[in-house]
């Protein structure tokens, strides 16, 4: 057999023998009777939740504390009895059920007894009540009501109840009698005094059938269904009917059952609706039973096997569900299940007078679960016991050592818990190891699972796509300008039938660059690829192509012309010494114009290499006068006047770190321009000024401006501005270049403002030594 099929066959047959052993759990309780105990709790539950109403036709007298109190201490005269009968009688009432023993005759007032029967007589449906006779603890014989009475009264009833092994009283006899079950229940003698065709539905068993002179006999159970609580039938106080404080109209038509309700002297007895309160009086027990077969409506219990088969049916659906659904539904579908079972038996109970006892089912259902769940963690720590050593016994990953090796426990569980700690551990260290990895990657790295989730990515990934969420990861990707041919899926290139790594050079905007590279990643399970992309910003690489383009242009043009045109002039007049001696101050202005180029490129090669770490502190107004001195010599051959200010750093140090060089070439570079290109005999001034935390050198110039469309190429390399009628300006566009890339350098920048006619100013932004920023670059 193959290890995938025992898997397969062990927890099919753990399912069967759970619910075999849960089934025939079932059957035994339920046909031996466990559980009656429970069974009654939830009977009497179920009854006293769901009562019927009392019959308005049937009021108790009661003998209470009250009547006691009034007409004297008990036993009462019998003319006391007679007398409440004889208002019965003149009020109309239907019967009375006179719920007192007369079994003896009265010695104190012989007269009474005849006063009783008379009344007793003279009503007509008065019943009486017979008890069992008992020597110690044995049934010796019926005690009847006294001669005179029984031959008054209309009928004799036994007034037995049955108790329960757990003392509740819930049933009665209908029959009894010692040696023969002759006697009708007080109550069923009442209703066959008043209704025969009712009483017809429960005939006396014939009394040839189990006859014993010796036993008392019993025939015909019936548990009954009461009405409510004690206290539900209308009760008045033997004493008000007595004195006629209760009205003959409240009487007439009434089946009178009087009976004693005061503490101590009654029959009361536990019943299912008492719950917390106190005991039924007899009198309303009878009352109950009256009730109960004037309606027909007694319980009838169904056999065990009833009880054992909805718990049988149950509890296999039970086991179905458990085999398929999770840990939650289960627990949930046992509780409904055994919940069922109670609402079956109740639902039952209230529509047809059935019951049958759920707390089999209950059981059934309540030891179904955690016998299941037991196998399935059982099978569940086969499992994780297997996969903890195999995982214990691969060591640890990244090569890192085991901080319990070595250790072992007594406990299988204290060693299972160690692995788990161990591999846990290991877990978040491999997980650090890739975070901290992906983290410090050069590139950008964005990884996306079948689900099109964005599940790893780092901080480069997030600076390049201008991203900070994952959703926003995936937007951003997704807007990329990627090339009209490739194939897309969810926004994506789709790499299907491509194994490798596919590279595209795309611009999400005109600045940038990003080379981009998608692979696809697979996994076990499933069939759909995730994605990984890694991102390059190769702007840099752009930017030196062209600043080399740049420099080749240069030195194939700029730089060759002017050396090319040496040689000719040496060659061309080589033969002729003395037009070769004419040629010397044309060939020194092309030598001095190849020496300002290569000074031009040294320069800026030089600010482009420039170390912010080696900066040191300088004062900006000593830089601004040695620079106007340098350039005092161009001016004063023009005429321009050159105009220093720089009264701001009397009152404030002008100190920022800085290359004192580089920044002294900026501001030559600057003034420079200022000079060549400003109006012969105008006046070029430089100001050093503070604003906020920075100093800003001004360079202004009184020439003709800069055409505005020409502003955004003077800071290019190689680019001169050229005027409409003015001649070409010497030099390689290099100055304002070397500006702008020591500016930045600097942490600082560079601006003009230009007007036509009204001449340009410069400025050159640089902050203060304790706010200056992160150079660009650096």
């Amino acid at each position: 057999m193959s290890p995938h099929a025992a898997t397969l066959r062990r927890p099919t047959l753990e399912w069967f023998a759970v619910t075999l052993i849960c089934v025939l759990l079932t059957l035994v309780a339920a046909v031996e009777g466990w559980l009656w105990r429970i069974d009654q709790t939830l009977y009497d539950g179920v009854l006293s939740t769901w009562t019927r109403p009392a019959s308005d036709d049937v009021v108790i007298v009661s003998i209470d504390d009250a009547s006691l109190a009034s007409i004297g201490r008990w036993p009462w005269s019998r003319r006391v009895h007679a007398a409440l009968i004889d208002v019965a009688r003149e009020a109309g009432a239907r019967a009375v059920v006179l719920d007192l023993l007369l079994e003896t005759a009265s010695t104190d007032d012989p007269g009474a007894d005849a006063a009783l029967a008379r009344a007793i007589r003279d009503q007509g449906r008065v019943v009486l009540p017979l008890a069992q006779a008992t020597t110690g603890a044995i049934l010796s014989g019926e005690v009847h009501p006294l001669g005179v009475f029984a031959d008054a009264a209309a009928a004799i009833g036994h007034s037995q109840v049955e108790f329960d092994p757990d003392g509740i009283a819930r049933s009665v006899y209908l029959w009894e009698g010692f040696g023969a079950a002759r006697h009708p229940q007080l109550a069923l003698a009442l209703l066959r005094l008043i209704d025969q065709d009712a009483a017809g539905r429960f005939p006396p068993p014939p009394i040839g059938e189990g006859r014993d002179h010796q036993h008392w006999q019993r025939a015909d159970w019936l548990r009954m269904p009461f009405s409510g609580p004690p206290g539900t039938y209308t009760h008045f106080s033997y004493r008000a009917v007595l004195s006629g404080e209760v009205p003959a109209e409240a009487l007439r038509g009434k089946i009178l059952m009087v009976g004693a309700t005061a503490a101590g002297m009654g029959d009361a007895v536990p019943t299912p609706t008492s719950g917390l309160s106190r005991p039924m009086a007899g009198v309303e027990v009878q009352a109950n039973v009256f009730d109960a077969l004037r309606r027909g409506s007694a319980v009838m219990p169904l056999s065990p096997w009833v009880s054992a088969a909805v718990a049988t049916v149950l509890v296999i659906v039970l086991m179905l569900i458990l085999l398929y659904a999770e840990a939650r539904a289960g627990l949930m579908a046992s509780f409904i299940l055994g919940a069922s079972a109670v609402l079956l038996a109740g639902l039952g109970l209230h529509l047809g007078g059935w019951w049958f006892g759920p707390a089999p089912a209950v059981l059934g259902c309540m030891l179904a679960y955690p016998l299941w769940s037991w196998r399935r963690l059982e099978s569940a720590q086969r499992y994780l016991d297997a996969e903890l050593i195999a995982l214990e016994r691969e060591g640890t990953p990244l090569g890192l050592p085991s901080g319990d090796a070595g250790r072992g426990a007594a406990d299988p569980l204290e060693q299972r818990i160690r692995i788990v700690r161990q591999a846990a551990q290991h877990q978040r260290d491999v997980r650090r190891f890739i975070a901290d990895t992906l983290e410090h990657l050069p590139i950008g790295v964005v990884v996306i699972d079948q689900m099109d989730r964005v599940i790893l990515h780092n901080e480069r990934a997030r600076h390049l796509l201008r991203a900070f969420r994952s959703d926003a990861l995936l937007s951003a990707l997704r807007a990329l300008p990627w090339p009209g041919y490739l194939p897309m899926r969810d926004g994506l290139p789709d790499l299907s039938g491509y194994s490798g790594t596919r590279q595209f050079e795309l611009t999400p905007d005109k600045k940038r660059y990003l080379l981009v590279s998608v692979a696809d990643l697979f996994s076990e399970s499933s069939s759909r690829p995730g994605r990984v992309i890694g991102l390059a910003d190769v702007t840099a690489m752009h930017e030196a192509q062209r600043s080399r383009e740049d420099t080749m242009h240069f030195l194939s043009h700029d730089l060759r012309a002017p050396l090319a045109s040496i040689l000719t002039l040496i060659d061309g007049y080589r033969d002729d010494p003395g037009l070769q001696a004419e040629q010397i101050p044309r060939i020194g202005r092309y030598a001095r114009s190849a020496l300002d180029l290569a000074d031009g490129l040294f320069r800026l090669v030089r600010a482009e290499g420039s170390d912010p770490k080696d900066f040191v502190e300088l004062d900006l107004a000593g830089l601004v006068d040695s620079a106007a001195d340098e350039v005092w010599p161009q001016a004063n051959a023009r005429g321009i006047r050159i105009e220093v200010d720089t009264r701001d750093a009397e009152t404030e140090e002008a100190i920022v770190r800085g290359d004192f060089s580089l920044l002294r070439r900026a501001v030559i570079n600057l003034l420079t321009n200022a000079i060549k290109y400003g109006n012969a005999g105008s006046r070029v001034a430089v100001s050093l000024k503070a604003q906020g935390t920075d100093w800003i050198i001004r360079v202004s110039d009184q020439g003709a401006g800069i055409p505005a469309e020409a502003l955004p190429r003077l800071f290019r390399r190689f680019s001169r501005i050229v005027e409409e009628g003015r001649d070409k300006p010497s030099g390689v566009g290099l100055g304002l270049v070397i500006v702008k890339t020591v500016a930045e350098r600097h942490g600082g920048s560079v601006s003009v403002e230009s007007q036509a006619g009204e001449g340009s100013t410069f400025e050159l932004r640089l902050p203060l030594r304790s706010h200056a920023a992160q150079p660009v670059g650096a």
